[in-house]
Order: structure tokens, then C-alpha cells, then sequence
């Protein structure tokens, strides 16, 4: 009988919902296994669902400590307020608009404040470098530092007096040939 279809019997019909229903628990298990083995690779940062900073931020270690004496408290580094911190952003580079692109970013990623418009640094500077106004403004550019610049060995130094930034400014940030070679 080759060339005939014959009618589908009973047989054929349960063979047939049979296959399609392993075929559906084989991609049931893998799609599960998939999305186990993504949580396992990535977890969750924190139970909020995000805005949480890896490893607590800045002065937090990732590492077990021991256990502290029952006599001295832990010491705990506080984490700076970034939110709000005014900077300034200024281009010692050749690379045109680093200094504005560089502003843009850093608002965005950490809600810092422009507090004076990007500018070109008066002149080459060599290595990056993050000033800052008084000694509670030194907890601002550290942070900076080790989360945005954590590339680079930046310096961090107090601000003189006299100079051409704004009395407004925190923390003022001087983009080195070093920054600008790592943006490529």
C-alpha cells in the first residue's frame, strides 16, 4: 500500500499527543534549568530590586571579617551622600567636549548637581585629578574615585584658595590625559 494515506488510528493518536507532551516537559525543564543556572551566575544585588551599590559601596568589605570583641563595637565607614554634592567638570585634554560629556554621565549615574558649567582646565593635565573644598567634601571625591574612576589612579587633594572655581562647587573634578586615553 505505498503511495496511500491511511486513517489516523488510535495508536497514531496517542503516540502522537504523547510526543508532543515530552516535547513540551523537555522545554518546560530546560527554560526553568536556564533561568536557574542566570539566577546562580547573577544574584540579586538586594531585596529592593535595584538602586543597591555592589559590595555596600565604598568602605565595605566584600570578604568576611572576623567576628568583633565583645568589648569595642565594629567601626563602620559611612557611606557618603552623593545625591545633591555639587561638582565642576573641567577638560585637560585635547578631546573636545570630555569635560560636558563627563558632567552629563556623573549627574545621571550618582544625582550629583552641576554647580558650574564644564570647562577647559587651564592647562594640559596629565593625571586626573579630584578636588575637593573642606574635609567633609573628601568622602565625595574618594567615593568618585573608587566607584567612577576606579580605572585610574587619580589624585585627590584639597582645593586651594584663589582659584577659578565656582565658591559653589564641592568637588571639582580635572579630566587628565590619563581619562581621556581610557575613553578611547
Amino acid at each position: 500500500m505505498s503511495g496511500k494515506h491511511e486513517p489516523p488510528t488510535n495508536r497514531s493518536f496517542y503516540l502522537s499527543v504523547g510526543t508532543s507532551t515530552l516535547r513540551f516537559a523537555i522545554i518546560v525543564a530546560l527554560v526553568v534549568g536556564g533561568v536557574l543556572l542566570i539566577n546562580q551566575a547573577f544574584p540579586v544585588l538586594g531585596s529592593s530590586g535595584g538602586g543597591t551599590i555592589p559590595n555596600g559601596g565604598p568602605g565595605v568589605s566584600s570578604s568576611p571579617s572576623p567576628s568583633p570583641s565583645p568589648s569595642k563595637p565594629p567601626k563602620v565607614t559611612p557611606s557618603p551622600q552623593v545625591v545633591g554634592v555639587r561638582i565642576a567638570v573641567f577638560n585637560g585634554t585635547t578631546v573636545s567636549g570630555l569635560a560636558a560629556d563627563t558632567l552629563t554621565t556623573i549627574t545621571k549615574k550618582y544625582g550629583m548637581v552641576a554647580a558650574q558649567d564644564p570647562a577647559d582646565a587651564p592647562s594640559d593635565v596629565a593625571q586626573t585629578t579630584l578636588y575637593y573644598r573642606s574635609p567633609a567634601d573628601e568622602v565625595e571625591a574618594q567615593f568618585l574615585a573608587d566607584d567612577f574612576f576606579k580605572s585610574l589612579d587619580v589624585q585627590i587633594t584639597r582645593l586651594e584658595p584663589g582659584t577659578a572655581v565656582s565658591r559653589d562647587v564641592q568637588v571639582a573634578i580635572y579630566l587628565g590625559n590619563d581619562y581621556a586615553a581610557l575613553k578611547g
